[in-house]
C-alpha cells in the first residue's frame, strides 16, 4: 500500500501543478482579454470592425490592380490571422519590460505573460471566424468540405505566434531595440505574405522567399479552408513546417535560458 501510494503521489503532484498553472494562465489571459476593451462603447465589436474597415480600405484600393475572384472575402480571409499573429507579436514583445513592476514583487511563471496575450487574440481570432464563416454560410460562400483545414491552419499559426512571440519578448528584455526592430519587419512582413494577393500572382523568381515564409502556407490554409482559393505545395509545406518548429524550440529555449535574468534586466 505504501509503495502504490509512493508511485500515485507524484502523478498526482504532477496533475494539480499542471491544474494550478492552467488555471493562473487563464486567469492572465481573462485579465488582458477584458482588459483590451475596457470603457470601450463598441466593446467586442472591434473583433469584426477593425479588419472590416482594414478590408474595405484595402480592397478599394487594390482591387483595381489584383484580379482575384470574391477578392474583398479572400482579403478579410487573410487579413483575421495576419491581424492576430502581427497584434500578437507586437503586444507581447515588450510585455516583460511593461510589466517589471509585478515581475520584480511575485514569483509566478513569467511566460504567461506574453501567452495570456497571445491567447487572448487567439481568442479574439476565433470570435471573427465563427462570424465570419456564418456570414459565408448564409451567402453561400463557404466551401463545406475544405473547413476542416482550419483546425491545422489555426493549431499551426498558434505555434508559430507563440515561437516568435517567445523570441522577441525574451531578447527585448535585454536589448531594448527588438521592439522598434519587430515593428519595421511586421510592416514588411504584411507585402511578402499573401494577403493582398494570392500565390499564382508571385513571379516565379520570387518563390524561394514565400518558401522561407511560415505565413505562406498558414494564409494559404485558410483561403483555401474558407474561399477554396488556396494553392498549396508539398515542398513548400514541408519547408515552412520546419522553419515553423524550429523557430517554436527556439523561442522557448532561449526563454528557459534567459528568464532567470529578466528581474536582475529589468
Amino acid at each position: 500500500m505504501a509503495k502504490l501510494k509512493k508511485a500515485v503521489s507524484p502523478v498526482v503532484i504532477n496533475k494539480f501543478r499542471i491544474k494550478q498553472y492552467l488555471d493562473f494562465l487563464w486567469a492572465m489571459t481573462e485579465r488582458e482579454f477584458k482588459a483590451r476593451y475596457k470603457r470601450a462603447v463598441f466593446g467586442f465589436l472591434w473583433v469584426v470592425i477593425n479588419p472590416l474597415l482594414q478590408m474595405l480600405i484595402i480592397g478599394i484600393i487594390f482591387s483595381f490592380f489584383i484580379k482575384i475572384p470574391n477578392y474583398f472575402l479572400f482579403l478579410f480571409t487573410g487579413l483575421l490571422p495576419w491581424t492576430f499573429f502581427s497584434l500578437s507579436i507586437s503586444k507581447a514583445t515588450p510585455s516583460f519590460v511593461f510589466e517589471r513592476s509585478l515581475l520584480q514583487k511575485a514569483k509566478f511563471p513569467k511566460e504567461t505573460i506574453p501567452l495570456s496575450i497571445i491567447f487572448s487574440s487567439f481568442l479574439h481570432l476565433l470570435i471573427s471566424l465563427v462570424l465570419f464563416i456564418a456570414v459565408l454560410v448564409v451567402i453561400g460562400k463557404l466551401k463545406f468540405p475544405n473547413i476542416f483545414l482550419m483546425t491545422p491552419a489555426l493549431v499551426w499559426l498558434l505555434a508559430f505566434t507563440i515561437g516568435c512571440s517567445l523570441f522577441t519578448s525574451t531578447l527585448q528584455v535585454k536589448y531594448r531595440d527588438i521592439n522598434f526592430f519587430v515593428q519595421t519587419v511586421l510592416t514588411l512582413w504584411f507585402y511578402a505574405s499573401p494577403v493582398l494577393y494570392s500565390l499564382p500572382l508571385i513571379p516565379a523568381g520570387l518563390g524561394p522567399m514565400f518558401a522561407l515564409n511560415p505565413l505562406t502556407s498558414i494564409l494559404e490554409l485558410f483561403h483555401l479552408a474558407v474561399l477554396g482559393q488556396g494553392m498549396l505545395n508539398i515542398q513548400t509545406i514541408a519547408v515552412n513546417l520546419i522553419i515553423s518548429i524550429v523557430v517554436l524550440c527556439l523561442g522557448i529555449v532561449i526563454y528557459k535560458k534567459q528568464h532567470r535574468y529578466f528581474v536582475d534586466w529589468l
